[in-house]
């Protein structure tokens, strides 16, 4: 019997935050589906591009992304950067899906889902009909087995469900019915099962078989070269009979720069240019040459302050760097005005969503603060890299902004390759980006729960204010009465506004670029070209 934990025996090491995805968390639970769960979203207003006619099928898609290297994998438990996520989601499905917006969660290879009273057991319908890449049905086994496999640590999905599922206790009631215990109530459940490294794998599939894998989604397998490119076919045995529209889907990920990138799109040699930064957007706002795909985001652009130690223990000094920044002059100046601001909390769009809670930026207020903490002229290092686009801009343009409140800022840009390394969570201050996350519950557990994912502040883990916070986050978290959670949550993001270490200036935009006659794909908020639902384009 194959174990589940051959399947994700990490390459090198344990998974850090720069061998995971940032595409982001995808949905809520919405509509009467799902029973009503609370969940999260932002406004949909995005522009998509006029449809040309009826849909054509036929052809081949090309997508152009920037190089993961030779560590590239098709493992959705492994994903390593965009390319490997654009890649899985083509080929595997998850649970439950999200697209269009951020709040809808629309029924993938589940159909429904519901809890018992205290939402500490979920029980899971599953599609019926669904035929995996070779042949066989699609059953319950597999989802046992899929669940199995994230309870190892080497998964980057299990740091979105470690601490909340009994792995042990997941088992079918019937052939498409699964059985999922808690160790704790999750309202809000079914939200972490839309994240892009839980597409459902064949039952008793290991890491070696997922080297040329059999998935349920709408692409199939045919070739894989890591660091230069993939090829697959549709599936024409897609249970969504609809789609897809083109024959094959081929993935360039030799790419090691915008520039080339760019050209191979203006040249013809690629069809869509996912994850385009904002100053290459810009250029492409006015329809012509290329279509640009826009859409408002909720993930926000922070720099994280570590609350337990070190210059920013003092709420004081906190409060200072948050007062210092000027959030307008930062999304504009950093981000070219693709985005919005953000006033330090995560989770906008989400349901329960302080939005009236807002930060002025007031520098004499800052300096104020500095002095009666006997921290005027306070000199520390913030590291930045050209990891994610915005970093560098913005962490230059707040240092200016902190020292004319009174800091003593320098900025350190350093090589992308480490800027998320093992020092990550450690380091007093850093930059970070949120992720589109479902709900409050997934945004909370990921960046302030103990021993969470990207937890660098380290708020939730001890005082002030830490027991408070992990006592706050699980009630709220398990709260199924929505007063009671609206209650909770208001408590959690007032704490975290006032005495948290996140500095959230802005939400940036998601953006890709498309050639003229690629008809049927837009962006949506989550991630890269609507949640990378690439099954809907179709070449004129």
């Amino acid at each position: 019997m194959k174990r589940p934990d051959e399947l994700l025996v990490a390459p090198s090491g344990p998974i850090t935050r720069r061998r995971a995805l940032r595409l982001g968390a995808e949905a809520a639970i919405a509509a009467s589906a799902l029973g009503g769960l609370a969940g999260c979203g932002v406004g949909s207003n995005y522009a998509s591009e006029a449809q040309a006619g009826k849909p054509v099928r036929g052809g081949t898609l090309k997508l152009g992304m920037i190089t993961g290297g030779t560590a590239e994998t098709l493992n959705p438990g492994l994903v390593l950067g965009e390319a490997d996520g654009i890649r899985t989601m083509q080929l595997f499905d998850r649970l439950f899906e999200t697209y269009d917006d951020v709040k809808t969660l629309h029924p993938g290879l589940a159909t429904s889902a519901e809890s018992n009273k205290d939402a500490t057991t979920w029980t899971l319908h599953l599609r019926r009909g669904v035929t995996w890449h070779d042949g066989k049905p699609f059953t319950a086994d597999d989802v046992v087995w899929t669940f199995n496999t994230w309870s190892a640590t080497s998964s980057y999905a299990n740091q979105f469900v470690a601490g909340l599922v009994d792995f042990k206790q997941v088992r079918k009631l019937d052939q498409l019915t699964v059985i999922v215990p808690l160790l704790k109530g999750v309202a809000q459940f079914p939200s972490l099962l839309t994240q892009y490294n839980m597409g459902v794998i064949q039952n008793g599939a290991t890491k070696a078989d997922l080297s040329e894998p059999v998935g349920t989604g709408p692409f199939k397998y045919l070739s894989f070269t890591p660091g230069q490119q993939s090829l697959f076919d549709a599936n024409r045995d897609y249970w969504d009979h609809r789609y897809p529209y083109v024959d094959q889907l081929l993935i360039d990920s030799s790419f090691t720069d915008e520039t080339p990138r760019l050209n191979a799109l203006l040249s013809g040699l690629i069809d869509v240019m996912p994850l385009v930064p904002a100053n290459i957007a810009r250029q492409y706002e006015t329809p012509g040459q290329l279509k640009l795909l826009r859409a408002p985001s909720p993930a926000t652009m922070l720099i994280s302050m570590r609350i337990d130690q070190g210059p920013f223990a003092d709420v004081r000094v906190r409060r200072a760097m948050r007062l210092a920044a000027d959030r307008t002059a930062l999304v504009e100046g950093a981000l070219g005005g693709q985005g919005a601001v953000a006033d330090d909390l995560i989770g906008k769009g989400c349901d329960f969503f302080a939005a009236d809670l807002e930060r002025p930026h007031d520098p004499e207020q800052a300096a104020s603060l500095l002095k009666a903490a006997g921290q005027t002229g306070l000199s520390f290092t913030l590291p930045t890299s050209n990891v994610v686009p915005g970093y560098v801009e913005s962490a230059t343009l707040f240092a200016q902004q902190a020292n004319e409140a009174g800091f003593d800022v320098k900025v350190e840009n350093g090589p992308p390759a480490t800027y998320f390394g093992l020092d990550y969570i450690t380091r007093p201050i850093g930059q970070d980006n949120s992720i589109s996350a479902p709900s409050l519950t997934q945004q909370y557990r990921t960046f302030f729960a103990p021993g969470g994912a990207y937890n660098t502040t380290h708020w939730g883990e001890q005082e002030p204010g830490g027991k408070a916070a992990s006592k706050l986050i699980s009630e709220a978290i398990a709260a199924v009465d929505p007063k009671l959670a609206a209650e909770l949550w208001r408590e959690v993001q007032v704490q975290q506004f006032e005495i948290g270490g996140q500095l959230g200036w802005g939400t940036i935009d998601a953006l890709s670029l498309a050639a003229p006659n690629v008809y049927g794909l837009k962006e949506g908020p989550a991630t890269a070209v609507d949640n990378g639902r690439l099954l809907t384009g179709w070449l004129a």
